[in-house]
């Protein structure tokens, strides 16, 4: 809490022109941290609150959550409501808007399922969740949306946390590049 108002204290004196603001992970298995949208206003107070330019929102859906439906999206009934409930709670208004600030899906071995998590599905998945974004935008005040990894870590370990990007590590794209690249053409502003 601190550390949000001593940067927005310091950005204010510099007359910088950056956006402040935190990230946290959706919890709509339960909270990861119990308490925790209820402990930031009351450890911040107001002062922590009125340093926030937005508040960023981590996801991977289908990847450490309930599975994704390709037809309505990541969030639908589940996330968008939760969004603005955590906030809610936190006494954070509606004004402060929601970047998504991870989000991916991996190719490569499912580490709990041993499934196989192909190029192809990675590419309707990214699009799924990149239209169900767009669609809530302006329903919940999404302002950005930022892809978890542009590059996989190591195209040759077939493990959860080494495959997320959109290319393979040698930098030649995966079908998701090209889905990404096409939504960029669409729908970016």
């Amino acid at each position: 809490m601190q550390g949000i108002i001593a940067v927005k204290e310091a950005a204010e004196a510099a007359n910088a022109q950056v956006k402040i603001g935190f990230a946290a992970v959706l919890d709509h298995f339960g909270p990861v941290v119990p308490e925790f949208w209820e402990s930031i206003f009351q450890l911040g107070r107001r002062t922590f609150v009125e340093s926030l330019d937005y508040v960023g929102y981590n996801f991977y859906a289908d990847v450490f959550e309930a599975s994704i439906d390709l037809k309505t999206g990541f969030c639908g009934a589940r996330a968008a409501p939760l969004s603005r409930k955590n906030l809610k709670t936190a006494h954070i208004p509606e004004s402060v808007p929601i970047r998504i600030t991870e989000n991916g899906w991996p190719t490569g071995k499912h580490p709990f399922t041993g499934e196989d998590r192909s190029y192809e599905h990675q590419a309707k998945v990214l699009e799924a969740v990149i239209r169900t974004v767009y669609a809530l935008r302006q329903e919940l005040n999404i302002t950005h949306y930022e892809l978890f990894g542009l590059r996989d870590a190591d195209s040759s370990v077939h493990d959860l946390f080494h495959q997320f990007g959109i290319m393979r590590d040698d930098y030649t794209p995966k079908p998701a590049f090209y889905t990404f690249q096409r939504l960029i053409q669409e729908l970016g502003v």
